[in-house]
């Protein structure tokens, strides 16, 4: 049996609550999709073409998060697998708090928020860095059981979740995310090396 090599990992954001259409900060709060963002998700798997090949599906256990992979599932025979740590991006004390309200509050945190929001935690929030060990190290183990030369999986997360994973399989630092967040909710691929996932592991344990 051939090992493991590289996986081909698909990755798919997770459609708006009615926090997101009230412009209201949300991160880990547990909300379904509004009709629009449940419109957007079956949208995008409709344009989608490769679903038979997943294998597996990794998502967190929140609603919306659950709603956006039973839309993939439905037509498919594919594992779904849910983990609490797959969750959104948490924003502590901000979680609720209208957009409008904070730049009217703290003004100067709401500008440096929007300028910058990496490198911004809220109250008792989550930062971007923890967010990533977590997140990249569930999907490192989540596909270490998979067998043959590229397995193929299918991330389903939340905006702020989506936007840290997107910007690792990219290689890249987490910016503009603002920017990513704006376009179109749509099915990415990419292909993920087995050795790039131990790196990160690694890198993990070294760091503890």
């Amino acid at each position: 049996m051939s090992k493991v090599s590289q996986y081909t990992i698909h990755l798919l954001r997770v459609g708006e609550t009615a926090w997101d259409a009230d412009d209201r900060i949300i991160g880990d709060t547990d909300l379904p999709m509004t009709d629009s963002g449940t419109a957007a998700v079956a949208s995008a798997i409709r344009t989608f073409h490769d679903q038979s090949l997943i294998s597996t599906l990794l998502t967190s256990h929140e609603e919306a998060a659950q709603q956006a992979a039973k839309l993939v599932g439905s037509s498919t025979d594919m594992k779904i697998k849910a983990f609490d740590s797959l969750n959104n991006v948490g924003q502590g004390l901000w979680e609720g708090v209208l957009k409008s309200d904070l730049e009217n509050r703290y003004p100067s945190a709401y500008s440096q928020w929007q300028e910058t929001p990496e490198r911004i935690v809220p109250p008792e929030g989550e930062s971007f860095e923890v967010a990533l060990d977590r997140l990249i190290s569930t999907i490192a183990k989540a596909t270490t059981k998979a067998k043959g030369p590229n397995p193929v999986f299918l991330l389903v997360l939340r905006p702020w979740a989506w936007v840290t994973v997107r910007c690792w399989l990219n290689d890249q630092k987490i910016s503009d995310i603002w920017d990513q967040l704006a376009q179109p909710i749509q099915v990415e691929s990419y292909q993920v090396t087995k050795s790039s996932l131990e790196a990160f592991q690694k890198k993990l344990k070294a760091s503890a």
